[in-house]
Order: C-alpha cells, then structure tokens, then sequence
C-alpha cells in the first residue's frame, strides 16, 4: 500500500473514532442546550439528531423539528422524502437504520438564530442552539459547468472564526447529504477528489477529475465541528455535459444567428426596391413628367396665346397684305407704322 492509501485509511480510521465519541457525548447530554454553532446569511446548517435505536416507541414515534420560544415549540418540519428540497428552506429525514434525524436549513436568516429541538413525539431528542450574522465573504448559491472526463474545480470560502477547523464537501445523495471528502489538514487526497486549504485567503478548494455523469448534482461546503452541527457556506449546482453536445450547440446556434442576419438583410432590400419603384411610378403617373405631356401643355399653351393674337387683331382691325414685299420700300414702312 503506497503512502497515500495509508493516509486515507488512516484518517478515515480517525475520523470514525473521533465521530463515535462525539455520538456517544451528545447520547449522555441528549435534551441539554449545546455550544452556540455559528452560521451566516444566505449559507446553510446540517444538524443531525441522534436517538437510540433501541427504544421502539422513540423509533416509531413521529419526528419533527420545532423552535423553542418561550414554553411553546414550533414545528418548522417534519420528515420528508429527500434532504434537499429546492423550494423549501427546512427539510428533515429520519434515518431509522442508524437512529438519526438530519435536518438541514437552508438559505439562512437572522432571524433564524434561536434554540431548536428534535423531538419524537413529545420525547425531547436533542437540543441545538445556533447563532446566525453576516458576513460578505460568503454564503450563496451558485451554479458551475464541467465536461465529461474534464476536471471542475469548486471554491468554497469561509469566515476567519474556522480557519482551524476541518473543511468538508457534502454531496446530495442517497435521499441526504453526504461526506465526499474531509480534510483535517491543508490538503488531502482521496481518489479522484483533493481538498486543499489557503489559510490566508479563507478558501479551500476542491477539485474532481475524470468527471461522470454520476458528479452532477448539489453539493455544499462544509466545516467539521464536533457538536454534529456542521455550517454550510456555499451550494454549488454542478452540471457536467458532453463536450461534443455544446459544440454541436454552439453551431447551431451560430448557423441560427447567421440565418437569422440573411432574413434581415434580405427583407431590408426588399423593402427597399418596393419603396423605389412605388416612387418610379408616382412620377411617372403625373402627364407634365412624360414627354408626352410636355406636347400636350405645350399646345395648350400655343393656342391661348394664338387666341390672344386673334383677339388682339380684331380689335385693332390691321389688314396686311398676303405677300410682302422682300424689301419695302420706306413710304410702305411709314403707312403700316401710322396705322399702327
């Protein structure tokens, strides 16, 4: 076994001695109000319920997840068939197998912090208390795309107060959330995941190689706390697609484009040419714009002003005679000027 496998085992031998001592803490102090756990706005909270599986009664009885306020306690969720629930903020399932109720908050509020019970019936389970505030450097949803047998790579910040605590990437599966990797250190490598921690930016980074289809989904960036309250900080919705599918894509969606541009331009010069030849055959409608009118408004013109010489004539009663001479003489000048 190569020094890797050993880490592997090593901590994950670790991380189950650690985890059955905490069950077996929080067994004896079930009911008692836990440490404050400190979750920020628009980011999420894993809380599990541990009861024992033992008792029938508790078993059977029906769970639900309620806020103390004062003497009362109201139910904010009872279980349901999955974990995630896109719509709804509270969700909750009961893991009969290993006596556990998880409960997950989502999309947190300041009005959120207070004291919760899990409860079975009125059998009190586990009590929690958390507080939640705000902080920019986190707390939001998001949405990645990767490529089958690529590599993604997810980036999860989180506020200075953990920078000590181990960092986790949960996965939606099996109806719950699950651990993908965990590492106690600054970096760690299991299989095709490896978590790695820059201290002083407060991020840690997560990277999947050899993508499936099997790696979409919903995952969470976590911290590791010992209260079995875990602080979510992030939700990344990954989609992982065919390469050769989002080229094929991108082509048709630039053949659509160019079609598209084509029409355009094709309807605009078509447009164009009716516009000209609608103003063509407006002017050639109009008679004074053919030659043909020229003639017409030409004669018309002629014979007013052949009308006014004819008028004029008569009125001054002036007789020429039919054939003048080419060369008058200058007392045939001076008669036809007197008469005029």
């Amino acid at each position: 076994m190569n020094n890797t496998g050993r880490f592997t085992v090593l901590s994950f031998v670790i991380m189950k001695t650690f985890l059955f001592f905490t069950i077996c803490l929080i067994k004896g102090h079930m009911g008692d109000v836990a440490d404050t756990v400190t979750g920020i706005t628009g980011g999420s909270m894993i809380i599990k319920c541990l009861y024992l599986t033992t008792n029938e009664n508790t078993r059977k009885s029906a769970k639900s997840f309620c806020k103390v306020s004062g003497s009362e306690c109201t139910a904010m969720t009872r279980v349901k068939d999955d974990l995630w629930i896109p719509e709804e903020r509270f969700s909750m399932i009961d893991d009969k197998s290993l006596g556990m109720m998880n409960v997950l908050i989502r999309n947190l509020t300041v009005t959120d912090s207070g004291t919760y019970r899990c409860q079975a019936g009125r059998e009190i389970i586990q009590t929690v208390d958390f507080n939640v505030k705000h902080e920019s450097c986190c707390g939001r949803s998001e949405e990645q795309t990767a490529y089958l047998g690529g590599t993604a790579v997810i980036h999860c910040k989180y506020p200075r107060e953990y920078k000590d605590h181990p960092k986790q990437l949960f996965k939606v599966q099996n109806r719950s959330l699950e651990s993908i990797i965990t590492a106690l250190g600054s970096s760690f490598t299991d299989g095709r995941f490896s978590l790695n921690v820059n201290e002083q930016e407060h991020v840690f980074t997560v990277t999947i190689t050899g993508l499936g289809r099997r790696d979409a989904g919903v995952y969470f960036c976590g911290i590791y706390t010992n209260k079995l309250i875990t602080p979510v900080h992030t939700e990344i919705q990954l989609h992982v697609t065919d390469a050769s599918v989002q080229t094929d894509l991108y082509i048709i969606s630039t053949a659509c484009s160019c079609v598209i541009l084509l029409l355009a331009v094709g309807l605009s010069l078509l447009l164009f040419k009716c516009r000209c030849k609608k103003t063509e055959d407006s002017v050639s409608s109009d008679p004074r714009n053919t030659r043909d009118g020229d003639e017409v408004v030409t004669s018309a013109y002629y014979e007013e002003i052949q009308d006014s010489a004819q008028v004029s004539i008569g009125l001054n009663t002036v007789y020429a005679p039919t054939h003048l001479p080419t060369s008058p003489s200058d007392s045939e000048v001076y008669t036809l000027a007197s008469k005029h």
